[in-house]
């Protein structure tokens, strides 16, 4: 019996998924008002600082554009390739691009094919709700350091469970 692909949500659900719809702080703002400064000063106990969980986001936001493309981005060998060096000075960068690469996943969510496989059993609408669930894990994480550094809720508001 051959497995079915493995697809998605309708694009408009994708597109909540990924930022504005979401019942919690919308990941776009997440990292509203944090400096250089908060982002990468380390938490006691904390495995990874705020610019060390962004930049994280930030690489597979770039597979999964890869993806997007029709490109065939080989996986990391070890998850530590996954997570690359976050200098204070490079957190607006950082932080901006990560913003610039989810209204992009956003703009393929609605005008991409999300039929199209990108691995085996999976299509790029599939891969889309991989990346939002992803993304709200440790976007979770970083509201839990904000909240540790007393940087939260950012401007504008957030959850404050």
């Amino acid at each position: 019996m051959t497995e079915p692909l493995l697809t998605g949500p309708p694009p408009a659900a994708l597109v909540r998924l990924l930022d504005d719809g979401s019942p919690f702080t919308a990941p776009s703002r997440v990292l509203n008002g944090l400096n250089a400064a908060q982002a990468c000063q380390r938490v006691p106990g904390a495995p990874h600082t705020v610019a060390e969980i962004v930049a994280h986001l930030r690489y597979w936001q770039l597979y999964t554009l890869a993806l997007a493309r029709g490109e065939h981005p080989a996986a990391p060998e070890h998850a530590a390739v996954g997570w690359p060096a976050a200098p204070e000075a490079d957190w607006d960068t950082l932080r901006h691009d990560w913003l610039a690469g989810l209204e992009e996943m956003k703009r393929v969510a609605l005008h991409g094919d999300l039929s199209i496989p990108v691995r085996a059993h999976e299509t790029l609408g599939h891969e889309l709700v991989l990346h939002a669930l992803h993304n709200a894990v440790h976007l979770g994480q970083v509201m839990q350091l904000r909240q540790m550094l007393g940087a939260w809720p950012p401007p504008g508001g957030g959850d404050t469970w």
